[in-house]
């Protein structure tokens, strides 16, 4: 999966406008007004419906019409909400859902269940370019599922969702759908399998790419849950959404966990700061099962603060086509973040391994990796500028995640720019290394995984621009 992580703090509900001193021009009484009964829909006006969205780049479309006007009211220009810059990046709330690490700085809505808004539509579009220094002739960037291409432009991913939350204190249903496209989406799914092979139907690749999340559920006033679908995994730090991760690119630790899971989730939440969960699912990021037995996953998450959280997840399962106990993976992923307006800093921990009944001697595969994320305000308080580093390692000592036995040792450097409220710039750069002795990055013609001449390092560069938009809606009024 996923660390993902927005800006510290939650949507500030948007604030009421001042009070004008007295003498000022909106303290004067204003003009009388004469209703006129006008039908909008029957109106007929002066362009086609739809010219503004047309003439986007098209001079030839946009030529004869005159620039529109600013938006003025009786006292002056008005206020447009949307522009306002807010602490948190719209979407934040569905980017944390399962995701304790972007929830980390997150502060409670006060107004409680009477302003809260349960309903929410929203999205994003991230475009980049990357400069790999080994120029991979199949523009690939390999191992990893959220920036698959370098060396060209590429509109990486776009998100559309829609979700619906729980009321607090209420007996309220859960809904959440998100439809994607891009590489990244491609990427996502790349590696889901047809069972039954060739002679299988209604899965694959193809199927799935575009679904992104798609779940429904309940939660009770007393806090427990129960969603079936597709879920966002809350394994690792990060998420495949990379505009709420503090780093543009995730780690080497990201792409070896499942980013979704296709299940069954029942948590209940104990005195507000604890909760654990169980998950029954088809496996290790699978929505069409590689085997007839589903894997299990066993959760708790301690929220100390709306500033500290802390995880613990462990998976017991059945990852092969043999299903006996003695060849279940076994996996253990901690994580820890801690979140303000000016600081942040996360860590995980993971180790696993994989009685591998399928080879002679049947060897245990063992893997294990650990990241330090930290994050940084240079400058701003709602437009912003932040710093975040990244150092990692990755131990696949038998080659089980990545294909081959290595260590990979990477670093990322990226300074985020909030310019707008839905505007986000990013440039990271980024090292990698393999311990291979043959090598594991894709080089100039060296495209495949068991090619001649492979590199053991690579430097990348990356420059991102996301947008993002999120509105809430429904529930009472406060």
């Amino acid at each position: 999966m996923t660390l993902a992580l927005a800006q510290p703090s939650a949507p500030a509900s948007p604030p009421s406008a001042p009070s004008a001193p007295s003498g000022s021009a909106s303290a004067a009484a204003l003009p009388p007004w004469t209703p006129v009964e006008v039908d909008d829909d029957d109106r007929v006006q002066g362009e086609l419906p739809g010219t503004d969205a047309a003439a986007v780049n098209n001079p030839a479309i946009s030529a004869g019409r005159a620039a529109s006007a600013p938006v003025t009211g009786p006292v002056g220009p008005r206020v447009v909400d949307e522009e306002r810059v807010h602490k948190a990046l719209p979407g934040t709330d569905a980017a944390a859902v399962n995701n304790p690490a972007i929830a980390a700085g997150e502060k409670m809505d006060p107004r409680g269940a009477a302003g809260f808004k349960p309903w929410e539509v929203g999205g994003f579009i991230d475009v980049d370019y990357a400069y790999n220094s080994n120029n991979p002739d199949n523009h690939v960037y390999r191992g990893t599922s959220v920036q698959p291409r370098t060396g060209e432009f590429s509109l990486n991913h776009a998100v559309a969702y829609v979700r619906r939350d729980a009321v607090p204190g209420r007996f309220s249903p859960l809904f959440e759908f998100a439809a994607q496209a891009g590489p990244a989406a491609d990427a996502l799914v790349a590696y889901e399998p047809v069972a039954g092979g060739a002679n299988g139907k209604f899965a694959g690749p193809e199927v799935w790419k575009h679904i992104s999340r798609a779940n429904i559920g309940f939660r009770t006033r007393h806090g427990t849950e129960v969603v079936a679908g597709l879920h966002l995994s809350p394994v690792g730090v990060g998420i495949h959404w990379s505009p709420y991760n503090w780093n543009y690119t995730v780690t080497w630790q990201l792409n070896s966990v499942p980013y979704y899971l296709s299940g069954v989730k029942l948590a209940q939440t104990i005195r507000t700061r604890h909760q654990v969960q169980l998950w029954i699912v088809n496996g290790w990021q699978l929505l069409a099962d590689n085997n007839k037995a589903p894997s299990v996953m066993l959760g708790y998450t301690f929220t100390a603060s709306e500033r500290f959280n802390l995880g613990e997840y462990v998976w017991i399962g059945p990852e092969q086509t043999d299903m006996r106990p003695r060849a279940w993976r076994l996996f253990s992923d901690t994580q820890f973040t801690y979140n303000t307006d000016k600081f942040g800093i996360s860590g995980v921990f993971d180790v696993g391994a994989d009685p591998r009944t399928d080879l002679p001697l049947s060897p245990w595969q063992m893997w294990m990796n650990g990241a330090l994320f930290t994050r940084w305000r240079v400058l701003g308080e709602a437009r912003t500028w932040d710093m975040a580093l990244r150092p990692e390692f990755f131990w696949d000592r038998d080659g089980r995640m990545f294909g081959v036995p290595q260590t990979l040792v990477s670093g990322a450097f990226t300074n985020n720019f909030r310019v707008f409220n839905n505007l986000l710039l990013r440039v990271e750069y980024r090292y990698d290394h393999s311990t291979n002795r043959h090598g594991f990055f894709y080089r100039g013609g060296a495209i495949t995984d068991d090619a001649t001449g492979l590199a053991r390092d690579q430097h990348t560069l990356f420059f991102s621009v996301a947008g993002v938009f999120a509105h809430r809606f429904g529930g009472r009024p406060s």
